[in-house]
């Protein structure tokens, strides 16, 4: 039993999959959602998630928006999202370490916030890559 997952970044339609299942991490905490599953309105965090599709799962790297769950599927909109195979994983460990150094150095001028999300992100493009 599938069910229709719509994910839409700010350049338009990304991806429109069949799915058995999706599992998404919500700022309350991780989801698995099924055909049938209750109506649901919720704030994505930045974190992998991954569509089960014909037995396979497919990874992606979820940076933030919201979920809409309703009896006719499931719309993802995103800031941004990336496929495993679209990750460039050296740009990521090099965005990693960029914001590690920002985190740690004692300049005043940093904007912190900015800094933690950016490490949020290289930290889950990496993590989603090795999946």
């Amino acid at each position: 039993m599938s069910f229709v997952v719509r994910i839409i970044t700010p350049k338009g339609l990304y991806a429109k999959l069949d799915a058995s299942s999706l599992t998404v991490k919500l700022t309350t905490g991780y989801r698995t959602i099924l055909k049938g599953h209750m109506d649901l309105v919720g704030a994505l965090d930045i974190a992998p998630m991954y569509v089960v599709i014909d037995n396979n799962r497919r990874y992606y790297a979820l940076h933030g928006g919201a979920i809409n769950v309703t009896k006719d599927g499931v719309t993802l909109i995103v800031n941004a999202i990336e496929s495993k195979d679209e990750i460039d994983v050296e740009r990521a460990k090099a965005s990693k370490e960029r914001a590690e150094t920002r985190l740690n150095s004692n300049d005043s001028n940093i904007d912190t916030k900015r800094a933690i999300i950016a490490l949020k992100k290289s930290l889950v493009r990496i993590e989603t890559s090795e999946k």
